[in-house]
């Protein structure tokens, strides 16, 4: 950028001559190049400097947007989230890995076109078309990876005065809850008694999730230097996946469970088996490669339970603490849940907000009454 005095033969007088020059901050090849000559005043030259910079300047915002096509943007965004950048929202590895997958599943159609051609009329009639094909929940992931890209392209500075085209739409489906697989207390004992006596490597482990309401990974990842036999408590502050190894819980904090007595004779029980192993739970190759859903369900379809997954085993440990009168903040405290709305699908499922609300209800005829009709049906 710069303003020079310069001298034409041709009119024999002297001019000013402004040259600006911008280039994109995020795209390097991206540059404008603005120039006017023969200005005859200084203050005429500083007033046309200032104008070419704001060409300049929309002129780059412009180009920044018109020369992203959308299958770019998210190879950059699945790249920035990976390299945990600043600006890209916070997944956890198995979320981000679900996000981008149905994100590049759904929105195909997209690739070739450029950021700007993607309005509001094109990201409306995708959420309703996949609306309508899949469920509210997979649709509601899929805006969410949407709004995602966008999000982590301005605040990047990647691409420059656009907005999500998702925003303002609203969803006419609505889903159908479905009540969540869970087990009576009498189904847990019958799982943990089977999978005993068929000396499964999976029992401990059921077990523990069972007592804890722990998640797979965070059992994978127990050690005994977690567990206080003294203060009857067990600190839950690790995670692991077969994609990131160790790491902090989901929550991104820890939480204690404390231990009973029957949990506490188990757990020495399992401490005198595995001697000086610093893990509290045995390690097989299915359980490392990510099959205990898999694994939970067939059992269970074996023994003649219903089928479940391994998180269930969650589910069922916080509908058990309910039941047992446990206040629903402390349940959550245990679990590690933040989220109410999570916490009220079990306390419904337990049941203890309306047990006992229809006892007073007695509508059918006296039984001697009853013993009259019976006896005249009888005669018939």
């Amino acid at each position: 950028m710069a303003i020079v005095k310069y001298f034409d033969s041709k009119d024999e007088r002297e001019y000013y001559k402004v040259r600006v020059v911008r280039k994109s901050p995020v795209n390097p090849t991206l540059r404008v190049d603005k120039l006017a000559n023969k200005i005859e005043t200084l203050a005429e030259a500083q007033k046309i400097e200032k104008t070419l910079t704001r060409e300049a300047d929309r002129e780059i915002f412009s180009k920044e947007a018109q020369g992203v096509q959308w299958k770019t943007l998210v190879e950059e965004w699945n790249e920035a989230v990976f390299k945990k950048d600043i600006f890209a929202k916070t997944l956890s590895a198995t979320a981000h890995d679900e996000y981008y997958k149905i994100m590049v599943n759904y929105t195909s159609e997209w690739n070739s076109l450029r950021i700007e051609e993607i309005d509001k009329s094109k990201a409306w009639l995708l959420l309703d078309r996949v609306d309508r094909e899949v469920s509210i929940a997979r649709r509601k992931r899929l805006r969410t990876a949407i709004d995602s890209v966008y999000s982590w392209a301005i605040l990047s500075s990647r691409v420059k005065g656009i907005t999500s085209p998702c925003e303002g739409y609203k969803s006419k489906q609505k889903e159908e809850e479905k009540i969540p697989e869970i087990l009576t207390l009498e189904e847990i004992k019958k799982l943990l008694k089977y999978a005993q006596e068929l000396n499964s490597h999976w029992y401990p482990i059921w077990a523990l999730a069972l007592f804890t309401g722990m998640r797979s990974g965070e059992l994978y990842a127990l050690q005994w230097d977690a567990i206080d036999f003294e203060g009857r408590m067990i600190q839950i502050h690790r995670n692991w996946t077969n994609k990131t190894g160790f790491g902090p819980t989901k929550g991104r904090y820890w939480r204690s469970c404390p231990m009973g007595d029957q949990l506490i004779d188990f757990l020495k029980e399992l401490k005198l088996k595995t001697g000086n192993t610093k893990f509290v739970l045995p390690r097989f190759q299915s359980w490392t490669d990510g099959e205990q859903a898999d694994r939970l369900r067939k059992f269970c379809i074996g023994v003649g339970l219903p089928s479940i997954k391994f998180h269930t085993l969650r589910a069922c440990f916080a509908t058990q603490l309910i039941k047992d009168s446990v206040a629903p903040a402390i349940v959550m405290k245990i679990c590690g849940w933040k989220d109410l709305k999570t916490m009220q699908r079990y306390i419904r499922l337990a049941g203890i907000e309306v047990k006992g609300a229809t006892n007073s209800m007695k509508i059918l005829p006296e039984k001697e009454a009853m013993g009259r009709v019976l006896e005249l049906f009888g005669n018939n």
